[in-house]
């Protein structure tokens, strides 16, 4: 079978259509093996233990390229339409926590422990952090663990949507542990001040204000949901944002290290 249109084009890969009931992404060649053998285990586990999120078949090389197959969710991502939409953000962001929650009501054994991720990538960033990586970690320690599937990178451009359902995909960062954590990290991301420098003046207003829009219904309609306590989920943001500096997200280091001092300061670490 050969590839069909595109259909989306990602920092790790692309994606095009397989037929007419699959996808398929395809890597790009620095993309090690290992990573994506990982990712189609973690796929298959999240799918079995009923999280909403595609069928993952199987890996096929094409050329000089890896790819995995996918059942095709012939739908657009959120972040689409609520760019083509922009009333409907409010609706999507409540929509985004609801299968947040969904995710984090299944569990698994075949998915690897979220503080042994958190903490790898706090130590990671240590060049950063300097002195403070072991108050981060420390502090890490002193957080409830759990046993939940957590997405570990859900966002609006990583859930798919039809008629019928919606869907989280990229399962690359999946892991087992606290539902909190893995919301602190969805809120810290839309929350991210990274805006492109071409940005004019009015569009980078509308995007702050969109931004806390997103942030604020989210935040609150999982807190419904999932009866919650807002103030657990923000006890996260301080080993989230430290794991998150290994990232080197443009425009975010300086944001996410005053956050992470002041956060220290206030739990006198």
């Amino acid at each position: 079978m050969k590839k069909g249109a595109l259909i989306g084009k990602g920092m790790t890969a692309e994606v095009y259509e397989w037929g007419q009931d699959h996808a398929i992404k395809f890597y790009y060649d620095w993309y090690e093996p290992e990573w994506i053998k990982h990712e189609m285990e973690n796929a298959k586990a999240v799918n079995e233990a009923g999280v909403p999120s595609p069928v993952v078949f199987e890996m096929i090389e094409e050329g000089d390229r890896l790819g995995l197959i996918y059942e095709r969710i012939m739908g657009p991502s959120m972040l689409a339409i609520m760019q083509s939409s922009p009333l409907k953000i409010a609706d999507c962001a409540r929509k985004m926590a609801q299968l947040h929650h969904n995710i984090h009501r299944c569990g698994t054994d075949k998915l690897p422990p979220q503080k042994d991720l958190l903490e790898k990538a706090i130590r990671d960033s240590s060049d950063l952090l300097k002195e403070k990586t072991e108050s981060v970690c420390s502090f890490l320690l002193t957080l409830p663990s759990g046993n939940r599937i957590c997405h570990g990178d859900l966002h609006p451009d990583n859930i798919l949507m039809t008629s019928s359902k919606t869907v989280a995909i990229d399962w690359t960062n999946a892991n087992i542990g606290n539902p909190l954590c893995d919301i602190a990290r969805t809120c810290l991301m839309i929350r991210s001040p990274f805006i492109p420098p071409s940005t004019s003046k009015k569009m980078t207003l509308a995007i702050r204000v969109v931004k806390k829009l997103l942030h604020n219904t989210y935040l609150k309609e999982y807190s419904r949901v999932s009866n919650c306590n807002i103030a657990d989920i923000d006890s996260w943001i301080l080993p989230v944002a430290a794991a998150r500096l290994r990232e080197k997200v443009p425009g975010e280091q300086k944001w996410l290290l005053n956050l992470i001092n002041s956060r220290l300061q206030q739990s006198h670490m």
